[in-house]
């Protein structure tokens, strides 16, 4: 009878203990309050000292719970640049480590709020990678989610025969094209040339994991630009106008002395033809338009503005709308009425960036002011202004 008994509460413990680890067929689970949460995946329990061997070339898919934190380890067999990324829709961020020093670190890079480590690594030593979900600034927890890690391991590239760490040395390149490029050294840096056609925009820029700097010189050697994180991810960005034709110079150095790849691009744009309706950049000078009439404008630059004089005859409800050639410009448009007083305004009601303005007008004369939001309108310039009774 006892023996019976034992067994039976065996078998009891065996069930409760069955029913609390078991989980759902799912990827998720809920909470007591009813919130989703992603369970561990199979790789837990990793840690600083028990990471997940990571080998080359292959995703690892891997889950982040609450305030969670996976750990990879990945030990090169020959030198060269190790490159670490994450894959998916979660925000991840990556930490790079060899024994407790932190070698780099990085958020966006890669595509789709993923992250991208680019690292020159030893061979035979052991690195470590640590990969979380972002904590946003009002969050109190970290991202959840799905993702996939990988390692690759590239050759490493060789040094360029001739160098050119001064001006003097600038190594020549044609404008439009992508230049691949590495600092090896804390103290390096790289000058090229290229030839400005005519007077016109050179519009240079770098991609890549590393924080880069840049200073653009026309022929004079005078600097016209210098950036350091207006591109993507601590990348440099500068538009810089040139006067006339002739040599171009652009100097690019990595923040810190930091080691890795860079890519560098430019491009040459000719100066923008003003539209019939220029200058229009103040009140006074401003054009007319007539009611149920549109016109084709673009922008000069960052800064233009085009004002224009709206005559109303008949009161009613009107819109007004500058809507861009391709929909990527962000046009903006103010109305203001005789008295130079400011009556409506708006930005994004047109759909994609494009701003509508619907109000209503009692007759008399009113003034419409368009400019753009966009940084860079030059690519993109063009925009129809039009205004319709909205009767």
């Amino acid at each position: 009878m006892l023996k019976k008994a034992a067994l039976l509460v065996t078998t009891l413990i065996f069930c409760v203990l069955t029913a609390c680890v078991s989980t759902p067929d799912d990827d998720s689970m809920y909470d007591r309050d009813g919130k989703q949460e992603i369970r561990p995946d199979s790789y837990e329990l990793d840690t600083r000292h028990s990471p997940v061997k990571a080998k080359q070339g292959e995703w690892i898919s891997r889950t982040l719970h609450v305030n969670d934190s996976d750990w990879f380890a990945f030990t090169p067999g020959t030198a060269g640049l190790l490159v670490a990324e994450t894959d998916g829709d979660t925000d991840t961020v990556l930490e790079l480590y060899l024994d407790r020093s932190l070698l780099r670190e990085n958020d966006d890079v890669g595509n789709n709020h993923n992250a991208k480590i680019e690292y020159f690594v030893d061979s035979g030593l052991s690195y470590l990678i640590k990969a979380s979900g972002v904590r946003l600034a009002e969050a109190t927890e970290n991202a959840i989610g799905f993702y996939r890690f990988r390692v690759t391991l590239e050759p490493m590239p060789k040094a360029k025969a001739k160098v050119n760490n001064t001006l003097e040395e600038a190594e020549f390149i044609n404008l439009g094209e992508t230049i691949t490029a590495y600092f090896f050294n804390d103290d390096d840096i790289h000058w090229y040339t290229a030839s400005a056609p005519s007077a016109g925009r050179i519009m240079v820029n770098t991609e890549g994991t590393l924080d880069t700097l840049l200073e653009v010189y026309d022929k004079w050697e005078e600097l016209i630009g210098r950036d350091d994180d207006s591109g993507y991810q601590g990348n440099a960005k500068i538009a810089a106008d040139v006067l006339s034709a002739g040599p171009v110079y652009f100097r690019v150095s990595a923040y810190q002395g930091a080691t890795g790849r860079y890519y560098l691009k430019t491009q040459f744009r000719a100066p923008i033809k003003p539209d019939p309706y220029e200058n229009d950049n103040s009140l006074a000078g401003a054009k007319e338009i007539q009611p149920g009439a549109s016109q084709s404008r673009n922008f000069s630059d960052a800064g233009d503005v085009d004002w224009v004089r709206l005559r109303i005859t008949q009161g009613g409800s009107y819109e007004i709308f500058a809507k861009a050639g391709d929909d990527y410009l962000d046009t903006y448009i103010e109305l203001f009425d005789t008295d130079s007083n400011l009556i409506a305004k708006d930005d994004d009601s047109g759909g994609f960036w494009n701003a509508l303005l619907k109000v209503d007008l009692s007759p008399g004369t009113y003034y419409i002011k368009v400019s753009t939001v966009d940084k860079d309108p030059l690519e993109t310039n063009a925009y129809t202004l039009s205004v319709s009774s909205g009767n």
